[in-house]
C-alpha cells in the first residue's frame, strides 16, 4: 500500500523532487485521505472555507464560478492529476473561488491544512514547490492585466475570456445574456453578436441559448 501511495505522491507537483525516505515519513505522519466519487457529486462550493490541500488524481471535474454581479457564470473542465486551488488556503479570504462537481468517476487525495504547518513545512523541497505554484499564479495574473487591447472589441472579448479562465485547456462554458456581455465590454449588442457569430463560423465557439462553449481557447489569438 505504501508503494502505491509513494507513486501517487510523485505524480503531484508539490511532492516532486522529494526522496523516498521523505515521502515515507510523510505517509507515516500526515493523514492522507483518499476518496472516490461518482459523477455529478459536488466536492467543494464557491465561498466554502478551504481548509485542505486537494489533489485530483484521476477523472474530470467541472469548476463553475458565478460572478459577484450575478449576470454571468463561467464553467471549465479540469482533468487530473492536478492540485485544486492551493492559493485559496491562504490570504484574507481562504475560501474556494469555484464550485467543483464531478463529471465522471473521480479519485481525490486531501491533506488537512494543519499538516502543512506541522509536518510538510519542514521539507524544503515541498516549500519550494508550493512557493513556485503560488508565484506562477501571481505571474499569470500579472500577465493577464497587461495583455488587454482596449482598442478593438474582438481583443477585449479575447481578454475577457482568457482572464476568467484558470487554464488554457479543457472545455469552457460562458453563461450570459448577449445584452449583459455587451454591457461588460462597453459595446453594442450587435457588435458583440457579430464577433461571436464570426467565431462560430470559424469553429472557435459553439453558440447556444445564453451559452457560449469554447472547446479550445488557444484558438483565440491576440488581436
Amino acid at each position: 500500500m505504501e508503494y502505491i501511495m509513494y507513486d501517487t505522491l510523485l505524480q503531484l507537483p508539490l511532492f516532486q523532487g522529494m526522496s523516498k525516505v521523505e515521502l515515507s515519513t510523510i505517509i507515516g505522519k500526515a493523514k492522507l485521505h483518499f476518496h472516490k466519487f461518482s459523477a455529478k457529486e459536488i466536492l467543494f462550493r464557491q465561498g466554502e472555507k478551504c481548509d485542505k490541500l486537494a489533489f485530483l488524481l484521476s477523472g474530470e471535474l467541472s469548476a463553475e464560478i458565478k460572478a459577484p454581479c450575478k449576470t454571468f457564470s463561467f464553467e471549465e473542465t479540469i482533468t487530473g492529476p492536478t492540485i485544486i486551488e492551493p492559493h485559496s488556503l491562504f490570504g484574507k479570504c481562504p475560501n474556494y473561488k469555484a464550485t467543483y462537481t464531478t463529471q465522471n468517476e473521480v479519485a481525490l487525495l486531501t491533506i488537512d491544512k494543519q499538516y502543512i504547518y506541522s509536518i510538510l513545512s519542514k521539507y524544503e523541497v515541498f516549500k519550494m514547490n508550493l512557493f513556485n505554484i503560488l508565484c506562477n499564479k501571481a505571474e499569470q495574473l500579472h500577465e493577464r492585466i497587461w495583455s488587454i487591447d482596449a482598442q478593438q472589441l474582438e481583443g477585449r472579448l479575447i481578454y475577457f475570456i482568457r482572464n476568467i479562465s484558470t487554464n488554457s485547456s479543457g472545455t469552457k462554458i460562458l453563461r450570459i445574456k448577449m445584452e449583459d456581455l455587451a454591457n461588460l465590454l462597453d459595446d453594442t449588442r450587435l457588435n458583440v453578436s457579430n464577433v461571436l457569430n464570426k467565431w462560430q463560423e470559424e469553429g472557435i465557439i459553439e453558440m447556444r441559448r445564453k451559452e457560449f462553449v469554447f472547446h479550445d481557447i488557444n484558438k483565440l489569438r491576440p488581436i
